[in-house]
Parts: structure tokens; sequence; C-alpha cells
């Protein structure tokens, strides 16, 4: 603690500095004593290392823009040998192109073609192939690609997901193409009471009156829970 931190501190009273060669005395009498202030001591963080994904640990400098020119040259190649959206490669920071570094050309072609799923999920439009349809909990019925359906758990006699890459266009309040679905497989669904099978009934989410065969597109649908045996 400085002389003039004591000083503040303690005012009037009797201090015991703790700047070497100061003994306890009064406020009096501190400014006719020698004093030794120690050597203030600050703490200096060195700033963070950056480092980039498939480069040695030694280099810990961010690639400079010029760097990642094959790189982006390759990106761009890839979108458009598919017929993706240039554009969307064109757009990318340089930490984003610089994230690829190391990536061989499988996953570099991934990568291009889920910026392209990316913007068409953005656009309210289902990507090419997401041919599949699932139930998230949170989204409900959407459509998704048959190798991620494929290895879900089914239930109720639908693969089952307790989120989707639907979910970030759900909290944006953004459009959601729905699979058809039946109304007689929804919980919420009731069945007209003279002809359960062929009437209309209606829809406990709010969602009108329907037949229990028609299918369509319902953010709502909620498959009916099957007894377990």
């Amino acid at each position: 603690m400085t002389l003039a931190a004591i000083l503040a501190e303690h005012m009037a009273k009797s201090v015991t500095p703790s700047a070497r060669g100061v003994t306890r005395c009064d406020v009096g009498t501190v400014g006719a004593q020698r004093v030794t202030p120690a050597t203030p001591v600050t703490s200096q963080k060195p700033p963070p290392k950056l480092s980039v994904r498939g480069v040695s640990d030694a280099v810990h400098l961010e690639p400079l823009p010029d760097a990642l020119k094959p790189l982006r040259a390759h990106l761009l190649a890839l979108a458009a040998g598919v017929g993706i959206d240039v554009a969307l490669v064109r757009r990318l920071d340089d930490a984003d192109v610089a994230a690829c570094i190391g990536l061989d050309v499988r996953q570099l072609a991934d990568y291009v073609s889920m910026l392209s799923g990316t913007a068409d999920r953005h656009a309210g439009r289902v990507p090419l192939d997401d041919t599949a349809a699932i139930y998230c909990e949170q989204c409900g019925p959407i459509w998704i690609h048959p190798t991620i359906a494929e290895v879900l758990p089914v239930v109720d006699g639908w693969p089952r997901a307790l989120g989707c890459p639907w979910c970030f266009v759900r909290k944006a309040g953004g459009y959601i193409p729905r699979p058809p679905v039946a109304c007689d497989g929804c919980r919420h669904f009731t069945p007209d009471t003279i002809s359960p099978a062929a009437g209309i009934g209606a829809c406990g989410a709010g969602k009108g009156t329907h037949y229990p065969m028609q299918r369509r597109g319902c953010s709502h649908f909620d498959p009916i829970r099957k007894a377990l045996l």
C-alpha cells in the first residue's frame, strides 16, 4: 500500500504504512520521516495469442488476407461447380475462411453446401437434398437430410430430434416449410362425432376444421402417443 493510500484511509489516525522504511507514526510526523516507497508492481497480461487451425502451434499470428486468397478462390470454385451462389463465399469474413485451413476437399465441399443450406433456410426454402421428414421437439415437423433422419430414434412413427437446423429460423420468427401431415394422426385433432373417419373434425390447437385424412403442413402437429406394451 502506498503512503498516499494510507493517508487517505486513516486520515488523522495513527498508521503503519507498508512502505519499506516507514515505522508506526502519526500523520503529523510522517512528512518529516524518510520514506522509501515500495516500487509499484504493475501486472500486464500479454496480448492473447491467435492460432489458426491446421497451422503449427509455433505460429501464433492471424493469417493475412492475402494469404487466404487461394483458399477463398478454392471455395469459390467449389461453389460454382455445384451451382451454389458464389456470393455466399464472397461474403465470408477472413476469420471464417481462416477456419477452413487444414480441411480436405470433401470437407470444404460440405462446408460450402452447408452455407447454401443455411441461406435457403433463412429465405424460407427447403435445401435441395433435405428430403426426409422428422419431428423436432422445438419446431415440430420439418425437412432434413436423409443421412440425419436415418440415425435418429423413431418414436410414434417419427424420427425424433431435440433440435434441428430450422431452430434458428423459428427463433427469428421466420417461415418454415412443413412436410404434409394428416390431422387424424395428431393429438390436437377431435374427429367428427357422426363420421369420425371421414367427417370434418376440429383442431384443438386453433387451426380450424379439417378432414381427418387431409394432408397439409402444420407447425402444431403433435403425433399421437402410442401406448407402450
